[in-house]
């Protein structure tokens, strides 16, 4: 992009150690707005453009997402969906029973049909965060690690002056990347970011070798819960929808008993594995209003921008956000994603965008 006069910094004391080293890792196309397929597709091409520089272990693995239901009329939903993405280029596949059973032969009770997108997998977060850093810091990027920051200051003209716990930096362009502490970054510059951190749980099985070693991210979207392979053991992940909103990741040792009879009923192998709560854990998503990022300069502010809020759709969207956001500082705006629809200014507006399939 031509520009290596940037400074990273970062509020943990190592890389990747906040929310990115809580995250399930998942991305996929199945989305029904276009600006969330759009972003999808676009991190995919950059991952697939660097999969020779990345090598083996590849970081992209393209184990597909399975979307099963034994509900016939949000089955008709998911065919529309299925028929808007593969509009929009996105490889999509809508199943019967017999298509879902022989996808996931570990699956129970009724089922009459899914998706499923073979292009759709897991990416490992700890592994792309260490790429990108390491292409970055070869590029002359430098990294702060323990720098939150505590003020921003304008004294002077298209200046920031950055008051961090690793000391003072300045900057003629700040991009808010904080995550679940984004609201925090940009209140310092007087902007009213409407995204709130969410406690999420990522629960992990016994070893259950009856499950095939390699099986798609398996989502039944009747119950929302959804699990995946994490070697010999399966991780199992469910929103609740009643959790307040706050900075708390202690594990919640009632959790489990919430997504007990879901997991039993569904996926009774994974069930009969039983729980290791020591290896289970909870992190934040970043949540706007309409689970959509925001991306973008700040209206009224110059040379701030935000990334943020993606609401579970961090890891899978970062490459695509990372690129559109080079773009904006060095081109004047995003060119190979069309990001207006995230720009902050859309919720006074009224323009909120609205996703049915969020997990």
């Amino acid at each position: 992009m031509g520009r290596s006069d940037v400074v990273l910094l970062e509020k943990e004391d190592l890389p990747g150690s906040g929310s990115t080293s809580k995250a399930n890792g998942g991305i996929r196309a199945q989305f029904t707005t276009e600006i969330n397929v759009a972003m999808s597709l676009a991190s995919m091409e950059i991952l697939d453009s660097l999969a020779g520089e990345i090598g083996e272990p590849p970081l992209y693995r393209k184990a597909g997402y399975l979307f099963l239901t034994g509900d016939p009329a949000r089955l008709a939903a998911m065919t529309a969906a299925a028929a808007f993405q593969r509009d929009r280029g996105v490889a999509v596949e809508v199943l019967d029973a017999a298509g879902v059973r022989a996808r996931a032969p570990y699956v129970a009770g009724a089922v009459v049909g899914g998706t499923f997108g073979p292009r759709d997998g897991f990416i490992d977060p700890g592994g792309l965060t260490n790429f990108f850093l390491r292409e970055a810091t070869h590029a002359g990027v430098k990294a702060l690690y323990g720098a939150e920051v505590r003020a921003i200051d304008r004294d002077a003209p298209g200046e920031f002056l950055l008051r961090t716990a690793a000391g003072d930096v300045r900057a003629a362009v700040v991009v808010d990347a904080a995550g679940p502490y984004a609201a925090r970054v940009a209140a310092l510059v007087g902007v009213d970011l409407p995204v709130a951190p969410v406690r999420r749980h990522l629960l992990i099985s016994g070893p259950c070798p009856s499950l095939p070693p390699v099986i798609p991210m398996t989502i039944d979207a009747d119950s929302g819960v959804l699990i995946r392979r994490e070697g010999n053991r399966v991780l199992i992940a469910y929103s609740n929808p009643d959790e307040p909103a706050g900075f708390n990741t202690a594990f919640d040792p009632d959790f489990p008993l919430r997504v007990a009879e879901p997991l039993e009923a569904r996926f009774p192998a994974v069930a009969g594995a039983g729980l290791d709560l020591r290896r289970s854990w909870a992190g934040l998503y970043e949540v706007t209003p309409d689970h959509h990022a925001v991306l973008g300069p700040v209206e009224g502010v110059p040379g701030f921008l935000v990334a943020g809020g993606f609401s579970g759709h961090g890891v899978m969207h970062a490459p695509a956000a990372g690129r559109a956001v080079a773009e904006m500082i060095v081109r004047g705006r995003s060119e190979s994603v069309d990001v207006e629809a995230l720009a902050l200014g859309r919720f006074a507006r009224g323009e909120a965008i609205h996703e049915t399939m969020v997990l």
